[in-house]
């Protein structure tokens, strides 16, 4: 829950929420919906109160909508393709995205959201989107889209089979912390986005903690007509299972509708190439969580009278080829000498604070539950928190979670004041007002096995940053094989046909490939083939991975270039 310094005076405000209006017409074939725009002043006033009195970092608004996309939308046919498009337009907007509270797209079926056309030298594109984002509850949410019109585009073969649903039921209002590349920057807030002494999380002081990086995500939350921000960690559990469990804090998430949790977006892999750098990873989403517990102790004054921990479980797959790490903890409440914070301040690329004092015993929100730390200046900065970093864990010397944000005084201006994390070890067993089977240790320690402290593990060895990291998931025969045995793509870069070098020791079943962003492309049966192979002439120039199963079931992926 972080202090807001600005706006002190601001004590309550009126919300007013706008109405949804909607027209139709025709522009160059395409149909259009409108939204009236928000009051921007009333939003950045709503921002103020929350960051004082909820230690929420708000970035926007959930505009309301009631449209089916297909009554909507117009249609043409080319090349025995059926075409629907609609253009959404809140006008002055800096971004925008688009909410579905009803999605399925059929296989086949592709769905894109583009800027205004002519809008940018070159149109920002998000998609295609295609069936893998299909889940149980049907819902799903873009990310955003610069200017003030988003082209929405579902595409599929004429004929196919299944029927698409996508009913649209708002339209998210950005009004700050967007942090988009060039142009698409309408803000022009910072081209370094968060405040200047944070420190980027590829910088030397981050060298030694690439696993954890990999651990931390940015969290979109849609709640109560507003779009928030924090961040959060995968974390193991002694089960090894590779459960996509993640770690954040309670007050980030605190009113929460059953239907808010399908909204939830969590970006992986958000972070610069270099050093101050300006260019960033081709970070990858996942879009809904399940809701599993939380300390639930928040009174209805905003006060946390407990350590402010949440757990949800991400429902889609996240894709071995983002080298997703499940970060280790610490439950036995030992005194850490020195570690650092890895978060996502205000948003930004993921960035990375530095102790080497002793943490300290807290009661600033409740008795023995969090812990006091102070950040040190680094070789490159002094690295702090911000609003957006609520929800981030505090890592100990052996890279261990034993904490999670909470909120503090520590900023920019301000480097040498405290900032506080709510104790693993509250979490763990303590006394919030939950029952036993809502503690953590019940999620995080299946088995019972009593365990205190548990390292963090990858779901594959392959292309994990750091040595000496365990591997999760359940290890057989033909696994060991995969892991022992050496097999490789062959050329590599590939431009028509791409080979497989395998032993025959074990048998080949069948090969996916993915692109960068984690989308299937591709599946081929190569059983009976003593030399697996795969024709890749249709694919496009670019990075893809591919993953190869056994009779058995077990898997192992490489990476390939198509040039």
């Amino acid at each position: 829950m972080r202090n807001w310094t600005a706006g002190a005076g601001i004590v309550l405000m009126l919300l007013t929420f706008q109405t949804a209006v909607s027209g139709q017409s025709a522009l160059n074939g395409t149909s259009e919906v409108f939204i009236q725009s928000p009051n921007v002043e009333q939003l950045w006033l709503r921002a103020f109160w929350h960051e004082q009195h909820t230690g929420k970092t708000m970035q926007g608004e959930i505009l309301s909508a009631d449209w089916d996309f297909f009554e909507e939308a117009s249609l043409h046919i080319e090349d025995a393709t059926e075409h629907w498009s609609l253009r959404v337009k809140v006008e002055n907007a800096p971004a925008l995205c688009i909410y579905f509270d009803a999605f399925h797209l059929p296989v086949g079926g592709q769905l894109s959201f583009r800027s205004e056309a002519n809008r940018f030298s070159e149109d920002f594109v998000e998609g295609p989107v295609d069936f893998t984002e299909n889940n149980d509850h049907g819902r799903w949410v873009s990310g955003e889209i610069p200017g003030e019109e988003v082209v929405v585009v579902y595409s599929q073969p004429v004929g196919t089979v299944s029927n698409p649903e996508l009913h649209i039921s708002g339209v998210g209002y950005f009004f700050r912390m967007l942090w988009l590349d060039g142009e698409y920057d309408l803000l022009a807030e910072s081209n370094r986005g968060s405040d200047p002494c944070q420190v980027d999380v590829m910088c030397p002081e981050g060298n030694d903690w690439q696993c954890q990086r990999d651990a931390v995500v940015r969290l979109r939350i849609s709640m109560g007509g507003g779009i928030y921000l924090c961040s959060g960690a995968m974390v193991n559990n002694t089960a090894l299972d590779c459960r996509q469990l993640l770690l954040s804090s309670f007050h980030c998430a605190d009113d929460m509708s059953e239907s808010d949790w399908g909204f939830l977006k969590v970006r992986f892999n958000y972070e610069y190439f270099d050093c101050d750098g300006t260019s960033s990873f081709n970070s990858h989403t996942r879009t809904g969580v399940y809701f599993l517990t939380s300390s639930d102790d928040i009174s209805a004054g905003g006060n946390i009278n407990g350590s402010d921990f949440l757990l949800m479980e991400v429902e889609d797959p996240v894709f071995d080829s983002w080298t997703p790490f499940y970060a280790g903890w610490d439950v036995s409440g030992s005194v850490s000498t020195s570690g650092v914070g890895i978060h996502h301040p205000s948003g930004d690329r993921k960035k990375i604070s530095t102790f080497t004092s002793n943490l300290a015993n807290s009661s600033a929100y409740f008795p023995g539950a969090h812990w006091r730390v102070y950040w040190e200046e680094t070789l490159t900065n002094h690295g702090v928190t911000e609003g957006g970093s609520s929800g981030s864990p505090l890592f100990d010397e052996d890279g261990r979670i034993v904490g999670t944000l909470t909120g503090g005084a520590s900023f920019c201006d301000s480097p040498n004041a405290p900032d506080y994390y709510g104790k693993m070890s509250f979490h763990w067993d303590g006394n919030n007002p939950i029952s036993d089977d809502e503690k953590l240790e019940y999620f995080l320690d299946p088995s019972g096995t009593g365990q205190l402290v548990l390292d963090g593990s990858y779901v594959t060895e392959e292309e994990s940053p750091c040595a000496e990291q365990s591997v999760c998931g359940v290890v057989d025969v033909e696994e060991l094989w995969l892991i022992e045995n050496e097999w490789r793509l062959r050329p590599n870069p590939a431009q028509d046909q791409l080979f497989i070098d395998w032993s025959g020791e074990i048998l080949a079943a069948e090969l996916h490939i993915f692109d960068a962003a984690g989308r299937k492309v591709m599946m081929r049966n190569v059983r009976n083939m003593s030399t697996p192979s795969v024709s890749v002439a249709g694919l496009e120039t670019g990075m893809y991975y591919l993953t190869i199963y056994t009779e058995g079931g077990a898997a192992a992926t490489r990476k390939f270039l198509i040039e």
